[in-house]
């Protein structure tokens, strides 16, 4: 047997270990969400103040009006509002790679999914995230679900790739813009751990649905110094702190949603993000 150097290792299993990032505003504000988060929420941010780094500890602050708290609240409680519920989770999508191209099939749609998607694909070991858009097409004789979309993506992709996927809702018009920045909801896709063994196979891959903290979009300052109403506008990154307890980071992303769609993939293999009901 050869010897796997050390270095080699420490990279797998770096590779491996989660991000640990929670949006920022579910641990500024750990009593805004209700008793049982808060539960979690708690101890989770007291953690990160005593044991997390300066960076993190900084993005816990309040904000500094309470105008600003009540938007980050609102903004997470929307978010929250539209996680996938229980049967939506519990049947699977499906996801087929191909030579360019990706199909996407979903038994129940999120909310505001309409005829175009915004895509945001991590394979587990790349560092890169692809983005791409998929098209809604009629569903295949083959597909399980009611709602396909197929969206073009480099050939590299195809293979035996495990992937977390981010579907957003993508709107094609003013009306439907104010209607997703109000109702809209993505969704992550995890697909299944792979036998590395297995032969390439042409079938569909089954992929577990997940939450996503996809956050709408940053309103535009179109008017000035005044606040805007027309919350469409440049794409809003969203401040995250790090959670350095794997376990508590997953009680907490279990609840809510995950920083990453590495941790996406890494909390999929846990036991807690099916014991939410």
């Amino acid at each position: 047997m050869h010897d796997v150097p050390a270095d080699a290792i420490d990279i797998l299993l770096d590779a491996r270990r989660p991000d640990g990032w929670l949006d920022r505003a579910l641990l500024a504000y750990p009593d805004a969400y209700g008793e049982e988060l808060a539960a979690v929420l708690n101890p989770t941010r007291e953690c990160v103040m005593r044991d997390g780094d300066d960076r993190s500890k900084a993005a816990l602050e309040p904000d500094r009006t309470s105008a600003a708290r009540e938007r980050e609240i609102s903004r997470v409680r929307r978010i929250l509002a539209g996680r996938p519920g229980f049967r939506e989770r519990t049947t699977p999508a499906f996801v087929r790679a191909g030579p360019g191209s990706l199909l996407i099939a979903l038994a129940q749609p999120g909310q505001q999914f309409g005829s175009t998607l915004a895509v945001r694909i991590q394979l587990e070991l790349h560092a890169e995230a692809v983005h791409a858009r998929a098209v809604r097409i009629e569903r295949e004789a083959a597909a399980v679900s009611h709602a396909v979309w197929r969206c073009d993506v480099p050939s590299w992709i195809d293979g035996p790739h495990r992937m977390a996927i981010e579907l957003a809702p993508n709107p094609t018009g003013f009306n439907e813009a104010m209607l997703i920045a109000q109702r809209g909801a993505a969704r992550v896709l995890v697909t299944a751990p792979r036998d590395a063994h297995e032969p390439p196979s042409a079938e569909p891959t089954a992929a577990s649905v997940m939450p996503s903290g996809w956050s709408y979009l940053r309103a535009d300052r179109t008017m000035g110094s005044s606040l805007p109403y027309f919350p469409n506008g440049a794409p809003f990154t969203a401040t995250h702190a790090r959670v350095p307890d794997e376990d508590l980071f997953a009680l907490c992303a279990a609840r809510s949603w995950t920083g990453s769609l590495r941790d996406s993939l890494w909390l999929r293999d846990r036991p807690d993000y099916r014991i939410v009901s």
